[in-house]
């Protein structure tokens, strides 16, 4: 359960996840991947979804944080 890249430890939670989709077992500090901002869409008032937008979709961000805010 060690980083590929550095050999510190991943962690059992962590490594879990690596393993099940799998990718490469890499260590937080070492990731490459981009921070992801999450939303819940209550298009449904039992069953809201979640959406993944990338951090850098500042537009996306905006609008999906408008829709949020009428939702509640």
């Amino acid at each position: 359960m060690n980083c590929i890249y550095c050999r510190n430890c991943v962690g059992v939670e962590r490594y879990e996840f690596l393993i099940e989709t799998h990718r490469n077992i890499v260590c937080k500090e070492c990731s490459a991947e981009q921070k992801a901002v999450g939303y819940m869409d209550f298009a449904h008032k039992t069953a809201p979804s979640l959406v993944m937008v990338p951090s850098n979709a500042k537009e996306t961000i905006r609008i999906l944080d408008r829709a949020n805010r009428r939702a509640r």
